[in-house]
């Protein structure tokens, strides 16, 4: 299950938005939050794979919550979402570890899709790197051999 943390003081934007995510078999919400404040908790609290942030949000932005978040141990995929951003915004969040930004109103279809995907390319990553561990445990097990 792919972990999802979802912050935007639009009440019925977050509403639609976990109502879209909940229909994924392969998405859990763990943490929704209308403040970069509870957002930060709930981040902080659920070490969530992916966040979707709002910009522009009381307490803390969006923008605001990235650059704490950034330097944790555990980062998480962050796709912000927008009603519209400057293009010095646009600038800072590309500077961010920011996955894709989308412009209100969200297409729920798109988003879900593009999350999955994201779970799928860590899944052949972690396979990847899991074959590549065992094949470097079957070249010492070999040079081990040779040494003797």
């Amino acid at each position: 299950m792919i972990r999802i943390v979802v912050a935007d003081d639009n009440e019925v934007l977050l509403e639609h938005i976990v109502k879209g995510l909940k229909e994924s078999d392969k998405l859990e919400v763990v943490g929704i939050a209308n403040d970069g404040e509870k957002e930060l908790k709930h981040i902080m609290q659920f070490a969530p794979d992916v966040v979707i942030t709002d910009i522009e949000m009381p307490k803390k932005t969006g923008i605001e919550v990235i650059e704490i978040v950034k330097d944790f141990e555990k980062i998480p995929e962050f796709i912000v979402i927008t009603g519209g951003a400057s293009i010095d915004i646009m600038k800072k969040l590309y500077s961010l570890p920011v996955k894709n930004i989308y412009n209100k109103p969200v297409d729920i279809e798109k988003l879900v899709n593009e999350i999955e995907s994201i779970t799928e390319i860590e899944s052949r990553e972690e396979t990847i790197e899991s074959k590549l561990t065992e094949e470097s445990n079957v070249l010492k097990k070999i040079v081990n051999f040779f040494k003797k």
